[in-house]
Formats: C-alpha cells, structure tokens, sequence
C-alpha cells in the first residue's frame, strides 16, 4: 500500500503530503505524538486532540536543524527565527491531524499481525537475513522510541498512506473527459497582433532637471546607501595551525616504518560456487555425496555448477559469484573461501542459503605502499595530530583572552594568532568568513556593532572559530543627487514611455475594432504586424506573456476580440483574436493511449486529492492559540 502511494503520488500536492507525513516523525521524535505535555500549554487544537508548546518547540528546533544540515554556513538568518517557523511549522502538523483524523473516521486501521510482518521484515531490524531482537530493541532506543510507541508510529503511518491511496489511487478518466482534456490542452487559436516598440517611444521622452530634483526629493528613502561595518578578528581554524607545522623527515620515515609493521593487505578473491538448498526429505545429501565423488574424480567445476547448482543466478556462468572483500558472503563462507589456494575446492559448507561447494578461481593482495607514496599523506597527520592539542588547547583559552577586550589585537598576541581587519562590508556579507550567515548576524547585532561589544566565539564548521569586534561603522545615508540623477532621469523616462504606449495602445484598439483589415490600419499608423495561425499553447517564438494573454480570452462569438499587453521588454501589443479550434487526439497505439489515460488518471487523482484535503481542512474543528 505504501509503496502504490510512493508510485502513484506526483507534482507538488505530493511534496505537500509528504511533507505533511514526515514533520511529526522527522522532525520532532515520536514520543511527543503520544506523551503530550499539556502542563506547558498548547499551540493548537484540531478536532479535540492537542499540539502542545512543547511539541511545536520541538518541531521548530528540529526544523532549524534540518535547515543548518541542508544549507550549512549559507542557511538564511532571518529563516532560523522562532517567529518566521512557527506558523508554518504548525501549519504542517494541523494538517497532519486532519488527515489522521479523515483516516480514523473513515474506519481505517492496521492489524498487529501486519505490523508484526512489517516489523519483522524490515531490512534495517536484520543481521545476516534475520530479524534481530537485540538490534531492533537497539535502534529503538538510540532513536528515542520504545517498542509500543514505534508499532503505534508506524500504524499511523500505514493508516495515512491507506488513506491518501485511497483517494489518488482511485481517479479514473473517461474517454469524454480524455476528449474534453485533449481539447482544451492541445487548443490552437488565430489571432493578429500590432507591435508598439518601447524603445520608439522612449528615445521621444524628455525629462527636465526639475522632474529629476522633485522626484529626489519626494523618494529620498530609494536612495539611501546601505550601512558598512568593518571588522577586527581572530580566526582559529584546526587546518591553519596544521599548515603552519613543519614535520621533519625523520618522523616522517619513523611513522612510515609503524604503520607497515601493522600493515595487512587487503585481499580480493574472485569465487565461484554449487549450491545445494536443503529439501524437506533429506535428498540433497545424495546429491552432495554425488557431486563430492565427481569433484574427487577430476571432474570440471563449471560443469558440476551447471548441471546441479540450484543458485539460478550463476549456474549458467559456471557458479561464477564475482569478487569478494571478506565480508560479501555469510561468516561460514568467507571463513571456508579464506582457508582455500587458488584453483582449490572447499568441502560443503553450510549457510542459511543451503550447502555449497566453493572454489577460489582467483586472488589478489594489495601491495604495501611505499613511503613516496605515503610521504605526504603522512606528513599531513603528524601535522593534523600535534595541531589538535594546540587546537583544543587555544579553544579553552579564547573566551578568556578576549572576553571585554578594547582590542583584539593584545589577545591575539597572548595566544600567538593572527589579528585581522576585514574591508566594510553591508548585511549581505563580505568576503572570508563574513559570507558566513552566523557572523553576519553577530555583526550587526546591536551590542557589537554601537556598543563596542566583543563577540562570543563563534563555530563556523568543523574545528573553525571565530571571535569578531567592529572598528569601523559607515552609518546608511542618503546618496547625493549627482550620484543617482542618471538613475532618476531613466526611471522616470521609462514610467512616462510606459504610459504613453498605453494611450497609443487604446487608440489603436479604438480603430481596430471598427477596421477589417489589420495591415492596412498598422501601415498607416507605422507599425509592424504579424498574423499567428494555428498556434498552440507552447508555440516556440512567441512571447509565452502574449501567449498566456490570449489563451486566457474567452472564444469569440459573433466578432474578433480585441486587447492589448504589455510585454516582458516593454514593448506594447493590440491583439485581435479571430478564431479558436479545439485539439484533437492524434492516432495513437493502444498501448500509447492506454499510458496517456493512466497518466491523465494520476494527475486527476493528484487533483482531489487536493481538493479531498482543503475541504477537511475547512470543516476541521481547528483553533490556534
């Protein structure tokens, strides 16, 4: 059922409900569904059943943290606020109430022995093929949930998955409607249209210098610069202080010739096998007699795999598995092929899959690197190993160092680090670690950038600190008119070219609707023409503006319609839709039209699904506190 509703759901309605599915179980732990605080107040109520404070907080901080995880040191700011979560963090679980709601009242349900089954077959729950007690009890925990509230979580799920097939799974078309549909979306219309260019219009405009001023004076709040700030800091980063470590040669050498003394080649067999699955009267133990005797008597591998192996997988290829690390294969197996010379043939060794008869076909072992090869993946870690103690050691010691500093450059001094200065640089970021969204924010918090407050350190990543102090502010201010005259004067010549083509559009519209003839009304007015014949929605080389204007006109009845648009690159067109013709269905196979119709199928069944899912959330008893 669950996986019907992973194939069958498409668009954006799927990304929606899905969603929808995921926030309480993703987001939040499972427990918070059925271990309610309701001590610590409530966000919502839906149809009886509440969303505490306490689940909605936990479902926004898990929400800031799958947002941090997606865009790292690039997460927006202003998206990790409390204010601009909750809404549509709650939002999310309304509508996942709503439509357990719809399930339950609908009678829906999963039995215990299916979710047993589930359970039990469950990939993640086994260790070699079988369900494991000890691991499923183990994953439970380390996620938070006990046996009880995980059976209900995943009842929850199958209930809502039911619920939503129920309704997109079961969409049908008729062949009126394929007929209906086709014709409006394979539609072609007629239509003439007359080009107005901006740019004719706009090279006529004059604007004098006291437009410009008046205009300046009355949008002063258009021209003002943006604040700058520059800033002091001291950047401690892991891979910095490794970069700055010299290693010597000899330490270089000693390492080398430790590891090696622990060196152990990794080893790739290639085998082959005959497997014999195990019968319920015992026979298969003739059978591995029999193959036994042929195998003492010489008798060929690939053959034997051939006629007897019951893996129908490889027995064609002589039993030929492919390559193996040591762990491809059950424990019995790799311990058997491991014992094994190349060309050799184990005794029958017994696994869950049956017994088998298992041949080395061939054996290669990793050659120990040389220290050319390892020397600077060596000098690396002794770099990496002795800058992690001065890392953790520096890291205990930079809070202190610079807690109400007047300048960092004496705590910089004291721990042996760098002091920078930045270049200014607005909210948007700078260059270096001020693209960082979490120093941007200490920036241009208050008490750092007017009250000359030293910033907390900061985690920019993996082993990557930083501490910042303003030392140098530009406050916003307004441009000078000489600055943006240019800018004014181009505006305002594009606003006025904008509303003279739409007085010359109408006029044109006015003496379209009483002339017959397109070409001769637009030679006479100087413009260009063109006739569209037979265009479809999606027709390449036309304006998709122009296109969605005149698909949206109504069909004409007794005379052309007339109208006008303005387009993307200003340009001003007077339409004149002539005639529309419904689409027709094109000669397909069966078996193409059989696809169009199932396809046509799940988009209508995306489409009440929809609609399903508005409609009860209208009649759902909802009240947000």
């Amino acid at each position: 059922m669950l996986q019907s509703f992973r194939d069958n759901m498409k668009g954006t309605m799927a990304f929606v409900i899905i969603g929808i599915m995921i926030i309480p179980f993703a987001l939040f732990g499972v427990d918070s569904l059925f271990l309610q605080d309701n001590t610590s107040g409530k966000a919502a109520e839906v149809n009886g059943k509440i969303i505490s404070e306490m689940d909605l907080s936990r479902a926004i901080a898990m929400q800031k943290q799958q947002l941090l995880e997606r865009f790292g040191e690039q997460a927006p700011v202003d998206l990790l606020s409390d204010e601009k979560l909750r809404d549509p963090v709650l939002n999310r679980l309304i509508q996942r109430h709503v439509i357990e709601n719809s399930a339950y009242d609908g009678g829906l349900t999963a039995g215990d022995a299916y979710l047993d089954r589930m359970i039990l077959s469950a990939p993640q729950f086994k260790q070699k093929g079988k369900f494991s007690p000890e691991l499923y009890s183990q994953l439970l925990r380390s996620s938070g949930y006990t046996p009880a509230t995980y059976k209900q979580l995943l009842s929850q799920d199958i209930v809502v998955g039911q619920h939503i097939s129920g309704i997109s799974d079961t969409a049908f078309m008729t062949d009126a409607d394929v007929e209906t549909l086709i014709g409006l979306s394979q539609q072609t219309r007629d239509f003439y249209y007359i080009t107005l260019p901006f740019a004719d219009i706009k090279s006529q405009v004059v604007i004098a210098d006291e437009q410009v001023k008046e205009y300046y004076d009355t949008n002063q709040p258009q021209f003002m610069t943006t604040e700058m700030v520059s800033m002091q800091y001291i950047e401690l980063s892991l891979s910095d202080l490794a970069e700055s470590i010299e290693v010597s040669e000899e330490e270089i050498a000693a390492q080398f010739a430790q590891d090696m003394q622990s060196f152990n080649a990794d080893v790739t067999r290639q085998v082959a096998h005959i497997l014999i699955e195990v019968k319920d009267d015992g026979s298969e133990q003739a059978v591995i007699a029999e193959i036994q005797a042929k195998l003492d008597a010489g008798e060929d591998f690939s053959t034997l795999a051939t006629l007897y192996s019951d893996d129908l997988g490889s027995k064609e290829i002589g039993g030929d598995l492919g390559t193996t690390d040591g762990s491809t294969f059950p424990e019995p197996f790799e311990s058997a092929l491991a014992e094994l010379t190349v060309g050799q043939v184990s005794q029958a060794v017994v696994t869950d899959a049956g017994f088998h008869f298992i041949k080395l076909l061939n054996e290669e072992k990793t050659a120990a690197p040389t220290l050319a090869e390892r020397h600077d993946f060596i000098a690396e870690e002794i770099a990496m190993a002795q800058a992690d103690s001065d890392f953790v050691e520096l890291l205990n010691e930079l809070p202190d160092a610079t807690y109400n500093a007047t300048d960092l450059a004496e705590a910089a001094d004291s721990l042996g680090l760098e002091v920078k200065i930045s270049d200014f640089f607005d909210r948007s970021g700078g260059e270096g670690i001020f693209t960082n969204n979490q120093i941007l924010a200490s920036a241009f918090d208050d008490e750092i950038l007017h009250n000359g407050a030293v910033s907390d350190v900061i985690e920019l990543g993996d082993d990557h600190v930083a501490v910042i102090r303003q030392v140098g502010y530009q406050p916003s201010i307004i441009k000078p008119l000489a600055d943006v005259s240019d800018l004014i004067k181009n505006t305002l010549t594009e606003e006025l070219a904008v509303e003279l083509l739409i007085i010359k559009a109408e006029s044109i519209k006015d003496k379209l609707a009483a002339a017959d003839d397109v070409e001769e009304l637009a030679a006479a007015e100087g413009l260009d023409w063109q006739v569209a014949l037979n265009v479809n929605r999606a027709q390449p080389g036309y304006d998709t503006n122009l296109l969605g204007y005149i698909f949206s006109q109504a069909k004409p009845k007794s005379q052309p319609i007339i109208g006008s648009l303005l387009l993307s690159n200003n340009d001003y067109v007077v339409t004149k839709l002539s005639a529309v013709k419904a689409g027709k269905l094109p000669e397909l196979a069966e078996q193409q039209k059989a696809r169009l119709v199932q396809q046509l199928a799940q988009q209508q069944g995306t489409a009440e699904l929809s609609l399903f899912e508005s409609d009860k959330r209208a009649l759902a008893d909802v009240t947000v506190y």
